[in-house]
């Protein structure tokens, strides 16, 4: 019910402001998405701004995302304070026994999809293990936090590249262990920086994989540390 009371009210929800952003991340294109839906490719934009929740909800379900997302706040919500969605078990399973040898490494938008799917199963199992979402750093000597849109950037960017993507799952290894290269100011064109006041360039080496870096969100109200994106670093 609450639902429908926010829609009735809320201009400019998430799926309208990001939808086509939404399905690039989940390696979709706009005729597949159409396909998915059962609409002709030309109204996926007029979808994009719908106040149907159940198409909202269909939606949703075709893209594995929580319906709060999509109804939600154009600024991206606090993964603590939404709800985790659940994951197709018969995609990957426990992440944790992943090997390298199963994840997608070709650059099709198949493959790049379900290397989306499988980062962001890692983040909600990671999550369900980790209550806190922190982890305390050691050359900043402060937390770095887990939030919705660690799982949003990371999966949308280290699921381009293998390589990253095998990164992303020595999570537990980068967030301690990760050093401070630099502190650069916020590009005020990306919307997703907005609320932070500075962008802390961080390294790790993995092993097997190479340098990898940490990109972390330093916010401008309370100077709280959030991950932003983990991608691996490539060598020419």
């Amino acid at each position: 019910m609450w639902i429908l009371h926010y829609l009735c009210f809320m201009k400019g929800i998430y799926f309208e402001e990001k939808g086509a952003a939404l399905l690039e991340q989940r390696g979709l294109t706009k005729s597949e998405f159409a396909r998915r839906m059962g609409i002709q490719r030309q109204n996926v934009n007029v979808l994009f701004k719908t106040n149907n929740l159940e198409i909202i909800a269909r939606a949703a379900e075709v893209l594995d995302v929580p319906l709060a997302l999509l109804v939600g706040h154009v600024e991206e919500p606090d993964i603590t304070e939404m709800p985790v969605p659940e994951c197709h078990a018969d995609a990957f399973g426990d992440v944790d026994e992943i090997r390298p040898e199963d994840v997608p490494v070709g650059d099709s938008a198949e493959d790049r999809r379900m290397r989306n799917h499988l980062i962001r199963q890692f983040y909600y199992q990671w999550m369900g293990r980790n209550v806190d979402r922190k982890i305390f750093n050691k050359s900043l000597d402060d937390y770095i936090h887990v939030k919705y849109i660690s799982v949003n950037e990371t999966a949308g960017h280290a699921s381009l590249r293998y390589l990253s993507t095998l990164a992303v799952l020595q999570l537990d290894a980068i967030l301690p262990n990760a050093i401070l290269k630099a502190s650069k100011p916020i590009n005020p064109k990306t919307k997703n920086q907005k609320g932070f006041s500075r962008m802390l360039i961080m390294e790790y080496c993995c092993p097997a994989i190479g340098l990898v870096r940490l990109t972390v969100g330093q916010k401008g109200n309370d100077g709280a540390k959030v991950q932003y994106c983990i991608t691996a670093i490539e060598v020419s």
